[in-house]
């Protein structure tokens, strides 16, 4: 299956490599050709495209550039065959982008940050003409730089909140942590290797275990012990709320952002 993936920056170069390395047929465009190229030169096999108008006929298209940028290429776009697109240009929904393709055998999705690791959370939307074919297609494209959920597009701006958003909660999390960590003495970088680890063991045990997270929390907390006031600590500083606040302002800037792309 030939992909062309239209845009070299960090999204589209991970992106990319995944499905150079899942043994997908890839070619680059960017309208930086020193980043198409220097993608290229690492993997071999991945080609570049000269153009956009290059990736006609490709299997699928997916677009990899930033929103703003979308616009500008509408008109060429439309003028590209290909079997389905996919788009990750967050904040353009389904309806602005069939309508400006001229089709509705657009996908969306929505990965997060770590497809460079082969472990992004991708959401994905069907438009209105993708078939069963096409789906499983999308599906499997997803899957090969990390773990993909079919969801109504409507419910993107949640999956924001809790994954695309949401990741970087993690990140501050760990680092606040590792920070504790610094304070009752022991060196951040070692601090930081020990909550990372920590939090890959949690996750394991989350996906391994089929029991909810407050089921494995209950469980660590030992009466009168450590644990328990830790979670108290938390509690009081209002961990949980603040979290669930995070989540649902994502959520809402995510909305904002959509409506102002149906203006």
């Amino acid at each position: 299956m030939r992909i062309s993936v239209i845009g070299a920056g960090n999204m589209g170069s991970a992106i990319a490599s995944a499905l150079h390395d899942s043994e997908y047929d890839v070619a680059v465009y960017d309208k930086v050709q020193e980043k198409a190229e220097q993608l290229a030169s690492e993997h071999e096999g991945i080609s570049v495209l000269s153009s956009i108008e290059d990736a006609s006929g490709s299997d699928a298209i997916l677009i990899a550039v930033k929103p703003q940028v979308l616009p500008s290429l509408y008109v060429t776009l439309r003028e590209i065959e290909t079997d389905l697109w996919i788009s990750i240009a967050a904040g353009v929904p389904l309806s602005v982008l069939e309508d400006h393709l001229g089709t509705d055998c657009i996908v969306r999705f929505m990965p997060n940050i770590a497809a460079s690791a082969r472990k992004a959370v991708t959401a994905i939307a069907a438009g209105s003409g993708v078939d069963a074919d096409s789906r499983d297609k999308a599906f499997k494209i997803a899957s090969s730089f990390g773990s993909a959920y079919f969801l109504p597009e409507n419910l993107f701006p949640a999956f924001i909140g809790i994954s695309g958003s949401g990741i970087a909660y993690i990140f501050e999390a760990m680092h606040q942590m590792a920070m504790g960590g610094v304070k009752a003495g022991i060196p951040y970088p070692e601090a930081l290797s020990i909550v990372r680890d920590t939090a890959i063991s949690a996750a394991e045990v989350l996906k391994s275990s089929g029991k909810n997270a407050i089921e494995l929390e209950t469980m660590v907390c030992s009466a009168a012990g450590t644990t328990i006031e830790g979670v108290q600590a938390l509690q009081d500083g209002g961990f949980g709320s603040t979290l669930m606040d995070a989540v649902e302002r994502a959520a809402r800037r995510s909305n904002e952002l959509e409506s102002e792309a149906l203006r």
